[in-house]
């Protein structure tokens, strides 16, 4: 069975994190086969509903969440395990109670990934985009806490993060894992590149009640490419589910014209043509940036008010829950893979 995840050009420790997980948690489901007309694909963690999988012909989808993609007219063959939380069960009209959780839930339970010490109190990892402009690491080191880059390889990264012990996060799989470790965090934003929609997706599957924060970026760039976040810069919003639909609708459209949401390479279209000048205006003309108000130490300043925040944590019973009823599934489906590869 081939391992589907996405696989950003960027290392993102969420996404990587499969590779780690799946083999361990269940061996017998990747081991090569010598059927080379086994074309069955087993869609893991990310927000990769919709995704276009080539050289797949069936899925198993397994815990798996929507909100980048379309759904509409996603008619790929397949069988559905669990999913991320509730909204992306109501997308894909199945059962409720195929809403368990993400995946990543099960990290402690299937890898042993040490604690790494000295990583400071307050953790702080950006979403993995956001890292991709300057300003981050002066703004964590101005505020005394510890910068978690999603960037880095799965292990090191929940390695680190376990030696905090509150963690802010842009990073949904930030939250996650500090979750099921039982490390408080806080959502944080600097831009418009958050998705209501796939963090009160899981926020309902363990049943934590969060509000994001709006944190301003240390550099104006992030801005012009992701756009502002819609609420003012130390404001709070719900992860609710009705803003959720509605940010949905804002953002995936019902159909693309290449059949899924992913952005293509190509032309460009002439807003995106005006953004790409502004952001080299800013990039030549710093004195811009210094107008709009933003660099690392705003950003520190928001983030150390952003940490004054109560941490949020889910129940461990009902972590204890999810994670068995996860591991159940996995085991009902490797039997059935085992079942259908010696037919």
């Amino acid at each position: 069975m081939q391992l589907v995840h996405y696989r950003p050009t960027q290392p993102n420790f969420g996404d990587d994190l499969n590779a780690l997980l799946w083999p361990s948690a269940a061996p017998a489901l990747f081991e090569a086969s010598d059927d080379a007309a086994d074309r069955s694909g087993f869609l893991g963690i990310g927000t990769i509903i919709g995704m276009p999988t080539p050289g797949c012909d069936f899925l198993h989808v397994f815990s798996s969440g929507a909100g980048y993609d379309p759904v509409a007219g996603w008619d790929m063959p397949r069988r559905i395990w669990c999913v991320r939380g509730p909204l992306t069960a109501e997308l894909l009209d199945c059962p409720r109670d195929l809403a368990l959780s993400d995946g990543a839930i099960l990290t402690p339970r299937v890898l042993d990934i040490p604690r790494v010490a000295g990583a400071g109190r307050i953790g702080v990892m950006p979403h993995w985009e956001s890292l991709g402009y300057p300003g981050w690491r002066e703004a964590c080191a101005m505020a005394g806490y510890s910068l978690i880059s999603p960037c880095a390889d799965p292990a090191s990264v929940i390695g680190r993060l376990r030696g905090v012990e509150l963690l802010l996060t842009e990073s949904l799989h930030g939250a996650i894992l500090a979750d099921t470790y039982g490390i408080p965090w806080v959502p944080i934003t600097s831009s418009g590149n958050f998705s209501l929609f796939k963090w009160t997706d899981w926020c309902l599957s363990v049943e934590v009640a969060a509000s994001v924060t709006a944190v301003p970026p240390p550099s104006a760039r992030a801005l012009l490419r992701f756009g502002k976040p819609g609420l003012p810069w130390g404001g709070t919003r719900a992860l609710d589910r009705e803003a959720a639909m509605a940010d949905l609708r804002g953002k995936v459209p019902a159909a693309a014209p290449d059949g899924n949401g992913r952005e293509e390479a190509g032309g460009r279209s002439p807003k995106a043509a005006l953004k790409a000048l502004a952001k080299d205006l800013l990039h030549r003309h710093a004195v811009l940036q210094r107008l709009l108000g933003l660099d690392p130490a705003r950003t520190a300043e928001a983030l150390v008010a952003a940490a004054r925040q109560p941490g949020h944590l889910s129940s461990p019973a009902l972590r204890a829950e999810l994670q068995d009823r996860m591991l159940d599934r996995l085991e009902e489906l490797s039997r059935v893979a085992a079942v259908l590869q010696a037919a």
